[in-house]
C-alpha cells in the first residue's frame, strides 16, 4: 500500500515537472520572438517635446515676452557628502551670495528650478542622486504690458491676454522622442526624434516706449485707473495701460502663496484690466453723444437755455419734485450746444435728456451699439451699460422714474461704461461715424516660409454723421481745449491743453461716486482735431475734476506720441 502511494507520488512529480518543462519549451523556443517583442515594447517610451512658445514683440521690434531656458535640478539623497557641499557652494556662489540657501531647497524640497552654465551642469554631473533636465520658462519685460500680454503660468500653460488669445499661434507643434527605459527607469537608448516646431513670433501694434511712459505718469498719482490710445484710422492700439498692473513674471516662474495673497489682498485690484474689464459711470465724456441724438432728432445747435446753476424738475402739476445743480454753482449764462460741451453744462443736458426722453436716448444707444463690447482681440472685455426702461425692469423689477432721465443724460445713475468703449465712442466721432476694429495684433512670421502676415484692418460700421452735425460738436470740443476762460465760460480743459502744439478736441469728465469718495477723472479726445490720427481716453478712479487729473495725463501721453513719432 505504501510502495503504491509512492509510485502514485513520483509519477504525480514526474507529470508536473514534464508540464512545466513543456510550458517553457513553448514560450521560449517556440514564442521566443513574440515574448521578446513584448517585453521590448514595455521597455519603450514616448517623450513629448514640448516647443518653445513664440516671442512677442512691440511695433518697433522690442521683445516683450520671450521663452527662457532653465534647468531642473532634482535630488535623491537625504544627505550630501563634504566633497558634494564644495561643489554645490562653488556653483551657487556664482549666482546668490548666500548659497547655502539653494543647497537647503535641494535637500528639503528636492527640487530647483535655476540658470546654470555648461561649466555648472559638468559640475553637478558629478554628485551621484542628482538629476539635471531642461524646461523653458516664460519671460516678460516688465509689468507694464500685462494687460495686453497677459501671462502664462509656470506650466506653460497660457491664461490671459494675448498668450491666451493668440495661443494657436504662440504655442507650436510638439515633437516626441521613442527610447528605450533601463529597469530603474533612466533612458538607455534614443531610438526616434521628431523636433518640436517653435511657435510663431507675434508683433503688437504696441509702442512699449509710450506704454511704459503712460504708466509711470499715472503711477505718480498712485491711483487705479486706464489710458488707451488708438489710431481711428484702422483700429491700431498704440498703448493700452491699466494702473496697477501684476507683475506676470511671478505667475510664470511659479506664484510663493505669499506673493498670490499679496495681490489679492490689494485695494487697487492688480489683476483687473481697468481698461476693458471694468465699468463706470463715465460722466460728462457721454455728452458729445447725446449732443448728436439731439441734432439726429431736429434739436437746433443755436437753442439755447439760461443756465443758473440750478434745475427744477416739475411733475404734471407744476410742483418742483427734485432739485439738480451744475457742476459750476453760477451757472454758465445763456448756452447752446457748441458752449455746452465747451463749459461741460449739466443744464443743457437736462433740459435736451427730458425733451428727448429715455425711450429715444436708449433707442439711438442701441442703434450707434455705444454700449456693446469692442470686440478687441484681448481676454476679459466686459460690455457697457446703457440703461432703458426694460433694463430696468428685468434687473430691478421697478418702473423707470424720470428723475433717472435726468441722471442718465450727464452720464451718471446706472450707466456704467469701460474706458474703451469710450474710446469707442470717440472714434466714431473723430471718423464722422466709421469704427475700425480695435486689434493689438499688427503681424506674425511663418516660422517655415518665414512670410509676414498682416492683421487686415475690418470697417465693423459706418454711421454716416451728418457734416452741419458734426460741424457743431467738433467745434464743440475743440473749444474744450482752446477757449480761454474762467469757469462760467471757458473750456474746461483750456488750461491744460492752452498753447499745445497741436490742435486737441477732446471732453472731460467727472462722474460722481457713492460712499464719500472723490468723483472718477475722465478725458477723453483725439488730434489733430480736422485731420485725426490719434485718440485717447484717460480715466483714473476716484481722481477728482476731469481737468485735474485725467486731462493732464492724457496731455502727456499725446505729448510723448508727437515726440516718438518725431524721432522715428
Amino acid at each position: 500500500m505504501k510502495e503504491s502511494r509512492f509510485k502514485f507520488l513520483v509519477f504525480l512529480f514526474i507529470s508536473a515537472f514534464f508540464i512545466l518543462l513543456s510550458r517553457a519549451f513553448y514560450l521560449q523556443i517556440i514564442n521566443h520572438s513574440k515574448y521578446v517583442k513584448e517585453v521590448e515594447e514595455l521597455s519603450t517610451r514616448i517623450i513629448t517635446l514640448n516647443p518653445i512658445r513664440g516671442n512677442i514683440y512691440d511695433k518697433n521690434g522690442i521683445l516683450l515676452a520671450w521663452s527662457e531656458k532653465v534647468y531642473i535640478i532634482e535630488n535623491y539623497n537625504d544627505t550630501f557628502s563634504e566633497k558634494d557641499v564644495e561643489i554645490l557652494v562653488d556653483i551657487f556662489s556664482n549666482i546668490s551670495d548666500t548659497p547655502e540657501t539653494y543647497i537647503d531647497k535641494l535637500l528639503f524640497q528636492k527640487r530647483l528650478v535655476i540658470k546654470l552654465t555648461p561649466a555648472s551642469i559638468k559640475q553637478l554631473s558629478e554628485i551621484k542622486g542628482i538629476k539635471i533636465s531642461e524646461k523653458y520658462i516664460r519671460k516678460y519685460i516688465d509689468n507694464t504690458i500685462y494687460p495686453i500680454v497677459g501671462y502664462v503660468n509656470s506650466e506653460g500653460v497660457p491664461q490671459y491676454g494675448i498668450e491666451k488669445y493668440y495661443n494657436d499661434i504662440l504655442e507650436g507643434k510638439p515633437g516626441y522622442q521613442i527610447v528605450k527605459i533601463t529597469p530603474g527607469g533612466r533612458i538607455d537608448k534614443i531610438l526616434e526624434t521628431v523636433e518640436p516646431i517653435k511657435g510663431k513670433d507675434i508683433y503688437l501694434t504696441i509702442d512699449y516706449r509710450l506704454q511704459k511712459y503712460i504708466y509711470n505718469e499715472m503711477e505718480k498719482y498712485k491711483k487705479s485707473g486706464a489710458v488707451i490710445m488708438s489710431n481711428p484710422n484702422n483700429g491700431e492700439i498704440l498703448a493700452l495701460v491699466s494702473y496697477p498692473a501684476v507683475e506676470p513674471n511671478l505667475f510664470s516662474s511659479g506664484l510663493s502663496i505669499q506673493d498670490w495673497k499679496k495681490i489679492i489682498y490689494d485695494t487697487k485690484q492688480p489683476l483687473i484690466n481697468k481698461a476693458i474689464s471694468a465699468t463706470y459711470a463715465p460722466g460728462s465724456v457721454i455728452k458729445p453723444f447725446f449732443a448728436l441724438v439731439g441734432l439726429e432728432e431736429g434739436y437746433s445747435p443755436e437753442a439755447t437755455i439760461d443756465c443758473d446753476g440750478k434745475f427744477e424738475l416739475e411733475n404734471s402739476k407744476g410742483n418742483v419734485i427734485a432739485e439738480y445743480y451744475d457742476w459750476n454753482i453760477f451757472g454758465h449764462g445763456v448756452t447752446d450746444l457748441v458752449k455746452s460741451l465747451r463749459v461741460s453744462c449739466n443744464l443743457y443736458y437736462y433740459n435736451l435728456g427730458l425733451t428727448l426722453g429715455i425711450d429715444a436716448l436708449s433707442a439711438y444707444a442701441k442703434a450707434f451699439k455705444v454700449d456693446e463690447k469692442t470686440d478687441i482681440d484681448l481676454t476679459g472685455e466686459v460690455s457697457s451699460v446703457f440703461p432703458s426702461r426694460d433694463w430696468k425692469k428685468e434687473r430691478f423689477g421697478v418702473d423707470w422714474y424720470i428723475g433717472e432721465t435726468v441722471l442718465t443724460s450727464i452720464g451718471q445713475g446706472y450707466m456704467e461704461f469701460t474706458p474703451i468703449s469710450i474710446l469707442k465712442l470717440y472714434n466714431v466721432l473723430s471718423t464722422k461715424g466709421m469704427y475700425y476694429k480695435f486689434h493689438v495684433l499688427k503681424s506674425y512670421i511663418n516660422n517655415i516660409s518665414e512670410e509676414k502676415i498682416s492683421y487686415e484692418k475690418k470697417l465693423v460700421y459706418n454711421f454716416n454723421i451728418n457734416p452741419v452735425y458734426y460741424f457743431n460738436i467738433l467745434k464743440g470740443l475743440i473749444e474744450v481745449t482752446t477757449y480761454p476762460g474762467n469757469s462760467t465760460d471757458g473750456g474746461t480743459a483750456y488750461h491744460v491743453f492752452q498753447n499745445f502744439p497741436q490742435l486737441v478736441a477732446g471732453k472731460t469728465g467727472t462722474a460722481e461716486v457713492t460712499g464719500g469718495k472723490l468723483p472718477h477723472s475722465w478725458f477723453a479726445g483725439f488730434m489733430p482735431a480736422n485731420n485725426p490720427e490719434v485718440s485717447i481716453v484717460s480715466f483714473i478712479e476716484n481722481g477728482g475734476y476731469g481737468s485735474e487729473v485725467a486731462a493732464p495725463i492724457a496731455k502727456k501721453a499725446l505729448e510723448k506720441y508727437l515726440e516718438l513719432k518725431k524721432g522715428d
